[in-house]
């Protein structure tokens, strides 16, 4: 779903590359970075974001703006706050630069659609979450990781379809029998990946999930 370089007017690279930067900056300012202080949150940072590049380079796709991969995204917001996971989505996406599947042009409009629409979507969503319904461990991970983490990938899918829809940039058509009919078999691998790991973190490394609180799911203090 990300978009190459050269497929969409300048003004629709300008508006992504505005929100970007709005966006950055925020993340930037406000990122508690205390967080980052300990040796052992460093290292499951980098090697998160190792593994999430792993992930990304396994895609698929028939033309160009329609190639298609998993995210995670959900699974870096859920982990390290929001803040740190577009940070981590911006590293992903350099690195798909440097090696030729995304320009520098279309940087802000990818990070755009894969980076702010499923962080703000899944941020939304834990809020939601929080607010009314039980604290309960299953809904933390049936709820923000398993369906918050499907809806994200269907969400950017259909945020950069539409997008190359409006400008014209594909025949009639093209978009929804090459891209738009893929998209629900990508909304179950993604939940399930965001999912399964926050599934094994719980259970295993609690401390790693910075939205996941002892006091809340398990019923005692931390």
């Amino acid at each position: 779903m990300d978009i190459p370089s050269g497929l969409l007017p300048e003004s629709y690279l300008w508006t992504g590359n505005f929100l970007y930067l709005v966006f950055m900056l925020i993340a930037l300012f406000t990122a508690p970075w205390r967080k980052l202080a300990d040796s052992e949150a460093q290292h499951v940072f980098l090697g998160t974001i190792v593994c999430l590049s792993l992930v990304w380079v396994i895609r698929g796709g028939i033309q160009a703006g329609l190639s298609f991969h998993l995210l995670g995204v959900t699974l870096m917001c859920l982990m390290f706050e929001w803040q740190f996971a577009f940070i981590a989505v911006n590293l992903v996406v350099l690195t798909g630069i440097f090696q030729g599947n995304i320009g520098w042009d279309t940087l802000g409009l990818n990070l755009s659609l894969m980076g702010i629409l499923p962080i703000v979507f899944t941020r939304i969503s834990l809020y939601l979450s929080q607010r009314w319904l039980p604290h309960n461990y299953f809904i933390y991970v049936f709820v923000n990781a398993f369906l918050s983490g499907g809806l994200s990938i269907l969400l950017a899918g259909i945020a950069s379809a539409w997008i190359q829809q409006l400008s014209g940039v594909h025949a009639q058509g093209t978009i929804f029998r090459n891209f738009v009919q893929i998209l629900p078999f990508l909304v179950f691998g993604e939940a399930f990946l965001n999912g399964g790991v926050i599934t094994l973190v719980v259970a295993y490394r609690p401390r790693w999930i910075a939205t996941f609180h002892d006091r809340w799911y398990l019923k005692h203090p931390d």
